[in-house]
């Protein structure tokens, strides 16, 4: 039996999900430092490929692959806060608009309900509307305001969904 966000590959429709590979790190890491959000609160890529290297064993890391080419990445946290965080989803500029984020979120759903987890967990900057949006729809909400997180000059909303599940009875 396969435990939640286990380091193996994904198929999503038309994307692969992966364990994070070495060669791609400092490729997808370049890339994302020049792209919103990172690049407004000036996250360098060295800092990033540090990030992404550091072995954490409740932080699973995948790089997305779209038409056999790296296309972003995502990482996970697991366990969080009664359910897993998503710490990053990049979408590279030249695959985005097509459904591959709204893809990761229904999978990782669908892996933190295999656990029943209680909720899902996401930060987004407050300049960053477009992302909020999108996590709204899928069903996020504000939490709480996190001021100053990620940068002096921006704050962060840390949003949830809450999973419903069919919780068993707790008997005496």
């Amino acid at each position: 039996m396969s435990t939640p966000f286990e380091h193996t590959t994904h198929q999503l429709g038309p994307i692969l999900l992966r364990p994070l590979r070495p060669e791609h790190t400092a490729l997808l890491a370049n890339a994302m430092s020049a792209m919103p959000p990172w690049s407004v609160i000036g996250f360098p890529a060295e800092r990033m490929v540090r990030a992404f290297t550091r072995v954490l064993p409740s932080v699973f890391r995948f790089e997305i692959i779209a038409e056999d080419k790296p296309a972003g990445m995502v990482a996970i946290q697991n366990p969080f806060l009664h359910g897993p965080y998503l710490q990053v989803l990049a979408i590279l500029p030249e695959f985005q608009g097509r459904k591959f984020g709204w893809r990761i979120l229904e999978w990782m759903e669908g892996e933190a309900r295999q656990e029943q987890a209680r909720q899902l967990w996401l930060c987004v900057s407050t300049f960053n509307t477009g992302a909020q949006r999108f996590y709204r729809r899928f069903g996020f909400q504000e939490a709480a305001m996190l001021d100053k997180l990620a940068s002096d000059g921006s704050d962060e909303i840390l949003m949830r969904k809450r999973l419903s599940y069919e919780e068993k009875a707790i008997r005496p």
